[in-house]
């Protein structure tokens, strides 16, 4: 009995190994059928086969169906796979433009993740991200000001003058007149508070300095951003470097 047990798992092992016999759809069924299908099975096709099929562009229909589900789950699911396997942007932007609209806040963030990585922008991207700027996620709204500290000048320019134009608002119209002013004026500093951390970020003043001269900014929004302290920093050396570098000797 034990011998019929590890030959099976032997040939579980064997059959699994070569992932290239697999489709894509295939891999992902196995991954979360419960069975065994060999040691390390689960993350060698996922993250050595699958993921790098995605990288490459290639059979990209099971990431799209993920992300496009009725069901939340796995909108979530094709969220994080887009995130961790970046696939070509070409791509992928008429497909990813639709998550910062998911009413699950773990797909708006995911989206200016890849948004960040792809360095996808038009003006459409522009007010999808002006409406992740004003997000009542925190974690969006700081995860798009990180996004707006690390973009080139001339795309943050565009931005900032997108976001101040009023892109990416809700359409308030309450019955009450004095409510509807209410909540577009909040909308409105709401912005304007947003770009205004993204600038000065930018210009190298600390997460510590902008949280005590901005009080009503949310501190989790400022928590997120101290924790991504060391990438913004390397932005903006990265930055300066290239600046240099364009300036001639």
């Amino acid at each position: 009995m034990h011998q019929q047990n590890a030959r099976g798992a032997t040939a579980a092992y064997s059959m699994s190994s070569d992932f290239t016999a697999y489709s894509t759809n295939d891999l992902l069924r196995m991954i979360y059928d419960g069975e065994y299908h060999g040691k390390d099975f689960a993350y060698n096709a996922l993250w050595g086969t699958v993921f790098g099929r995605w990288r490459k562009g290639i059979d990209l229909e099971p990431l799209i169906a993920l992300l496009q589900s009725e069901k939340s789950g796995e909108r979530e699911r094709g969220a994080f796979y887009l995130d961790e396997a970046d696939p070509p942007a070409d791509r992928m932007a008429d497909v990813v433009i639709k998550l910062a609209d998911d009413p699950v806040g773990h797909c708006r963030w995911r989206f200016v993740a890849y948004v960040t990585n792809s360095r996808l922008y038009s003006d459409a991207f522009a007010d999808r991200l002006a409406a992740c700027l004003l997000d009542r996620d925190l974690y969006v709204r700081a995860r798009t000001i990180y996004w707006a500290v690390v973009v080139d000048d001339n795309t943050f320019a565009h931005f900032s003058e997108a976001v101040l134009s009023g892109a990416g608002r809700k359409p308030y119209n309450f019955s009450n007149l004095e409510n509807t002013a209410f909540w577009r004026e909040s909308e409105r500093k709401r912005a304007a508070r947003g770009i205004e951390i993204a600038q000065r970020l930018r210009a190298g003043e600390s997460v510590k300095g902008i949280r005590e001269s901005v009080p009503e900014e949310d501190s989790n929004s400022f928590d997120d951003l101290a924790f991504l302290n060391h990438a913004i920093k390397r932005a903006l050396e990265r930055r300066a470097s290239e600046a240099r570098s364009a300036s001639g000797p």
